[in-house]
């Protein structure tokens, strides 16, 4: 826990000098944006994360556990470059092992080339996150508001894809309306593959504007996932999200079914609120609720409150306990803390 303050605390003063060092109108770096490259077009950005947890019946622990290199490339023509190397679990400890990087591990998160057809229609190609939902695509520690992740949003799918997608938005009902279509080929293109990677998949996402604060989305994908049985799955789901002033209320549902006699069905999801804390700025107050139906085990549950300091938009300090029934395998009981930082 002294190793974790000592470090937030380092990570908080360097922060707050980028930041004052970001007001400066010279500056060529701001902190959340990246670094450009002089005129080539190139950006260096990123992540990081440290956390501390105490989760029933589990060693205390603390870790970073997230260093997240991000490089994009953008000279304003139709061709773009984006991708993603992390390290995880780069430096970490416990009551039964000392500080080290003994758990490290290098991931290729993401790496895909966008190239803008028109207005409404961008293909990409490459290793991509996959859009069920908005938590996946969105999910990096700086950018969401509780240290863990629902179930819902990794335990049903793969989380990448590495193929093709077509993605863009058009106008309906004088409102926008979102798409992306996308098709999977990891046994191909994909260098280092993801854990239960899509086999032969093919999906779509849409999400539609109904007005500036809500939005109704929906996903589809058909696929089978890299386990023992050739079982193939049907997904469907439904995500809405609804935004005002500083007040945020989610939700995300899936249901998962198999083409085996075998397979089981599962439904899973979450609702999620975050209230500003009265007379803040920046403390918030976070809620969330989330069951899982779970294969050869009965449906989880599990309910969450957390707070939230988020002094500047890059950066968030959390804490957070969760307690359920029937969910220690999935999403345990116990207390958590982070903080994460985008640079």
């Amino acid at each position: 826990m002294r190793v974790f303050l000592f470090l937030l605390m380092t990570a908080l003063s360097m922060a707050s000098r980028l930041a004052g060092a970001a007001d400066d109108a010279d500056s060529s770096y701001r902190l959340g944006n990246g670094y450009p490259v002089s005129d080539s077009g190139f950006r260096i950005g990123g992540y990081a994360t440290a956390q501390v947890g105490a989760r029933h019946a589990a060693p205390k622990h603390f870790e970073i556990s997230d260093l997240s290199l991000f490089l994009t490339w953008d000279n304003g023509s139709r061709l773009r470059f984006f991708s993603e190397l992390e390290v995880g679990d780069a430096l970490s400890a416990s009551e039964q092992q000392s500080l080290g990087i003994q758990d490290a591990h290098f991931e290729f998160e993401r790496g895909y080339f966008d190239a803008l057809v028109n207005n409404n229609l961008t293909v990409r190609v490459g290793k991509f996150l996959t859009p069920v939902g908005q938590w996946n695509v969105i999910h990096a520690a700086p950018l969401v508001w509780t240290s863990s992740r629902p179930v819902v949003t990794e335990n049903l799918f793969s989380t990448h894809v590495s193929g093709l997608m077509l993605h863009g938005s058009v106008s309906l009902a004088e409102r926008q309306l979102e798409y992306s279509v996308y098709g999977d080929a990891s046994d191909s293109i994909d260098p280092h593959r993801s854990k239960e990677p899509f086999e032969n998949a093919i999906g779509a996402h849409l999400r539609y504007f109904l007005d500036d604060t809500l939005q109704l989305g929906v996903s589809f994908a058909h696929f089978a996932l890299n386990e023992p049985l050739p079982v193939r799955y049907y997904l469907s789901g439904l995500d809405v999200a609804w935004v005002y002033r500083k007040f945020e209320l989610s939700s995300e549902i899936v249901y998962r079914a198999g083409d085996h006699a075998f397979s089981e069905n599962n439904w899973q999801g979450f609702v999620q609120g975050v209230l500003p804390v009265p007379m803040s700025q920046h403390w918030f107050a976070v809620g969330r609720y989330e069951f899982f139906e779970q294969t050869l085990a009965q449906t989880g549950q599990v309910g969450l409150l957390g707070l939230a300091y988020r002094p500047l938009p890059p950066l968030i300090w959390k804490l957070e306990y969760q307690l359920g029934t029937h969910n220690e395998l999935l999403a345990p009981d116990g207390v958590s803390a982070s903080f994460a930082v985008l640079f």
